[in-house]
């Protein structure tokens, strides 16, 4: 069976032309889920509208060969066509990589939203689809944006994955009076909406990837965890506990206090310094994934062994 495959598409555009890529992107993406082997496609604007900066577009098939039959489609090509005016010089980059390779940017906010289509429906919603992508696009700060069909070509939930800079611009077009009319023509032709704000089991210390919306799996976050609390709490045992305890602070709020510290240097020092540190472990990417993964287990188990070994003396006990 062959492994998913993702086109990478990059282009350079001209100044005042994101918004009609992102329009253009739109279309791709409704002729896409009418593609055999589509799974999903992916929008990454620059952070700004700077000339030249450049789009990248994500394309994931299920095969190779699936993918080779998209590019040979007329359907391609007459969109390749209509994009060639707002790319300086005209074309693509192309490259592929496996499908779950993540790209290396990162989105402060992402909103995954579940769109459940009427019966017999789809074709309203495409319509309407290529309509609201366009517009969310032209709100600041919009990052990119993730499309999904209902698996088998069905009348499952489409899925969405929006990704802005900050809270404040997500809740800007979320709350806007375009995306409210918007939603307002869907009741027609959607069943309901479901909106989820993704984060993680440890919220606030790792970010999401943006194009699967999901956190670093949490045991590798446990992990850099435990490798940031260890030494804090040793740390607070040799010389903050006897301190509170020459205070006559009762034990239950000296325990409050040596806890309030761990959390605060765990959240604000020793996490922000490890997730940056271990950033090529938390979202490997392409490169060998698994290979990637046991080296950074590698690496933590011996930052464990050196931290006991260095403060094997520190507590008389």
């Amino acid at each position: 069976m062959a492994d998913p495959v993702t086109l990478i598409a990059s282009g350079r555009v001209h100044a005042g032309m994101g918004k009609a890529l992102a329009g253009w992107h739109a279309r791709q993406a409704d002729a896409l889920s009418r593609q055999s082997g589509f799974l999903s496609t992916d929008l990454l604007p620059p952070r700004s509208a700077a000339k030249g900066e450049t789009w990248t577009i994500r394309i994931s098939f299920a095969s190779p060969e699936e993918l080779e039959a998209w590019q040979s489609s007329t359907a391609c090509h007459d969109l390749l066509a209509a994009a060639a005016p707002l790319l300086v010089g005209g074309v693509f980059e192309e490259r592929r990589e496996q499908a779950d390779a993540y790209p290396g940017s990162r989105s402060d906010v992402t909103e995954v939203i579940f769109s459940k289509v009427r019966a017999g429906m789809s074709e309203q919603f495409r319509s309407w689809a290529q309509r609201i992508q366009a517009a969310q696009a032209s709100y600041p700060g919009y990052l990119g944006m993730y499309l999904q069909p209902p698996q088998g070509g069905g009348e499952g939930h489409w899925v969405t994955i929006l990704r802005y800079d900050s809270a404040s611009h997500l809740e800007a077009w979320m709350n806007s009076r375009q995306r409210a009319d918007l939603l307002a023509e869907s009741r027609q032709f959607m069943e309901r909406e479901e909106l989820v704000r993704i984060t993680s089991s440890f919220p606030g210390w790792v970010p999401v990837d943006p194009v699967s919306g999901q956190a670093p799996p949490n045991w590798k976050t446990a992990m850099l965890v435990l490798l940031g609390l260890y030494p804090i709490v040793m740390l607070e045992l040799r010389l903050l506990s006897p301190i509170l305890s020459g205070l006559g602070i009762h034990g239950a709020l000296a325990t409050f206090i040596g806890n309030s510290i761990s959390v605060a240097l765990t959240s604000f020092l020793t996490m922000p310094w490890f997730v940056q540190t271990f950033n090529w472990w938390l979202f490997p990417g392409l490169a060998s994934p698994r290979a990637l993964t046991r080296r950074g287990v590698q690496i933590v188990c011996l930052l464990y062994l050196l931290e006991v070994a260095v403060l094997w003396k520190l507590l008389p006990f």
